[in-house]
């Protein structure tokens, strides 16, 4: 497994397979998300026999759970879209193939949360419950918090109806003929709105639509095609 760096952020693919977070957070995290060649079977692997991992349902809503004890060695938590904890070597797991998997851990505190947000969730105002919740369970300051963007959809693969246009104004462009939405810059603005500092927020700048021989996508391929797991973990 990739240890992290000091030069700052990236999500750099590892030799192993899938790819790790570097340089983020904190020493103590491991983050990541699979692709084509590495299952979520091959993360469960690598990060050991011993680590349960919880994975929510993703209903493409707003609500969230705080994850305190797991009873099984892999857990669907239902009817949520993103998870928090502060259990060192527990792993969460989102599934996404085109929407915005959000990482979130605050490295003064210990505790950590992964959220799975499309434009339902976005239009939910799901980043900014989960910053909410992060002060409400762990007192969480929002300018201490450090959150990384994994691969997502860009403006320029995501094209959307008229109906885009009062849910999220300004990250709706219209050129050439074509009317576009930035979630991605939706959601650094919700989080930016919370106390989040901008410079705390990285973003991997990989499009899930854009390179196929990377990632799924659900808007280039299809619902049958598959989906990416993302994962964030506190190391014991």
């Amino acid at each position: 497994m990739p240890v992290a760096a000091n030069s700052g952020p990236t999500l750099a693919r590892h030799e192993d397979g899938g790819w790790w977070f570097e340089g983020w957070g904190t020493p103590r995290l491991l983050a990541g998300v699979t692709d084509r060649r590495f299952t979520p079977d091959d993360l469960v692997r690598d990060l050991g026999a011993q680590t349960n991992t919880v994975e929510a349902e993703q209903v493409h809503g707003a609500s969230l759970a705080v994850i305190e004890h797991v009873h099984q060695s892999r857990h669907v938590v239902p009817g949520c879209d993103a998870l928090l904890t502060e259990r060192a070597g527990l792993a969460l797991l989102m599934r996404t193939a085109d929407c915005l998997p959000i990482f979130i851990v605050d490295p003064l505190r210990g505790a950590i949360g992964i959220a799975h947000a499309g434009w339902r969730g976005l239009a939910a105002q799901l980043p900014a419950r989960v910053i909410a919740a992060f002060h409400h369970v762990y007192h969480s300051r929002a300018e201490d918090l450090a959150v990384a963007i994994g691969p997502a959809i860009h403006a320029c693969c995501y094209e959307v109806g008229p109906e885009f246009i009062p849910r999220f104004g300004a990250f709706v462009k219209e050129r050439g003929g074509r009317r576009t939405c930035d979630l991605i810059g939706v959601a650094m603005s919700q989080l930016r709105g919370c106390g989040v500092r901008q410079e705390r927020i990285f973003e991997s700048a990989h499009c899930t639509a854009c390179e196929p021989q990377h990632w799924f996508s659900v808007r280039r391929e299809g619902d049958g095609t598959g989906r990416l797991t993302s994962f964030i973990m506190l190391r014991p």
